[in-house]
């Protein structure tokens, strides 16, 4: 079992390139071992840094990284959905800048014991927060109905063999109940034909996509931070969210477009008469990825993408 946590933050420069220029207060929604935190501090020596993250493991990696600036730090083992129990309990602080680091670390990854990846043999698992969390992917395999598994593949993973691939569920399971992530993978694996099979792609990705973001309710999370970040930032402010997959990336794409562009007006009308008002703008028109040289130290960053919108500057 590995002790020591291995993550490396992804876009970390671009990150801290776009935190306003007299950023005083900071939130980072998913600490990890506190990359993005310790590069935003090392820029900001004078700001106060509050931080969360649901693994426990995560945040006292953060800790240790982030040691120095002790006195500045305010960090908690959290959900998004417990983000306006965290406020209550920092007294209500406003932030300039807001990241969020959507996803699962390479260090969840790593671990076989925590059961995300289909690389290594563990246990069916996927919780994020295992001291908390009770239902776990080899539940949701082992007992969800038919439709609850078509309805978990094809919306979170959007799997074109998601019929095939639960009608194998349901079949193996009633022989023997799946317990490891290799044996999930193995079937997902034998049963996905051999011309869909992508060279560096494996044909397990998507179920175990699925299945992660079932077992931690992710997209609901993602929900709850969109919807608490705009009266917690301060005027000026901007929130930050690198995403890994497009579901994620099409939320925070469309919720970012209608604060821009908030007018429920229908196109006929010559003026808008529905009074919402913009909220600011987005900075980044098309997501900012990693660079050619980042991608080959950090393989993971590929997938990366990254949005910012700015409360600050109102569109007409």
């Amino acid at each position: 079992m590995k002790t020591q946590f291995e993550h490396i933050s992804v876009l970390a420069a671009e990150v801290v390139d776009f935190a306003p220029q007299a950023t005083q207060t900071i939130l980072d929604c998913t600490l990890g071992g506190g990359g993005h935190s310790r590069r935003l501090l090392e820029k900001f020596p004078e700001a106060i840094l509050y931080g969360i993250d649901r693994d426990l493991h995560a945040l006292k990696a953060a800790t240790d990284c982030l040691k120095i600036f002790e006195n500045q730090t305010r960090l908690k083992q959290a959900a998004f959905s417990e983000l306006p129990e965290c406020f209550e309990n920092w007294e209500e602080p406003r932030f300039d800048y807001i990241l969020a680091d959507i996803g699962f670390s390479s260090d969840q990854l790593a671990r076989p014991e925590r059961g995300f990846s289909f690389m290594h043999e563990g246990p069916l698992d996927m919780r994020m927060d295992p001291d908390r969390q009770h239902l776990t992917a080899a539940d949701l395999v082992n007992n969800s109905s038919e439709h609850e598994l078509l309805t978990i593949l094809r919306s979170y993973g959007e799997e074109r063999f998601a019929r095939k691939i639960v009608s194998t569920i349901l079949a193996e399971r009633e022989k023997k109940l799946f317990e490891t992530t290799k044996e999930l993978a193995d079937m997902v694996s034998d049963i996905m034909p051999r011309r869909f099979k992508k060279p560096g792609f494996n044909p397990a990705t998507l179920t175990f996509q699925a299945l992660r973001i079932a077992v931690n309710d992710e997209l609901n999370e993602l929900g709850i931070l969109l919807k608490e970040a705009p009266s917690r930032l301060k005027p000026d402010g901007r929130l930050a969210i690198i995403s890994f997959h497009s579901l994620e990336d099409r939320m925070v794409k469309h919720q970012f477009r209608k604060w821009e562009n908030p007018c429920v007006c229908p196109t006929d009308l010559p003026f808008c008469i529905c009074g919402e008002k913009p909220l600011g703008r987005v900075l980044t028109r098309r997501p900012v990825n990693a660079s050619a040289s980042e991608v080959s130290c950090n393989p993971r960053s590929r997938s990366a993408h990254l949005r910012v919108f700015s409360f600050s500057e109102i569109t007409s």
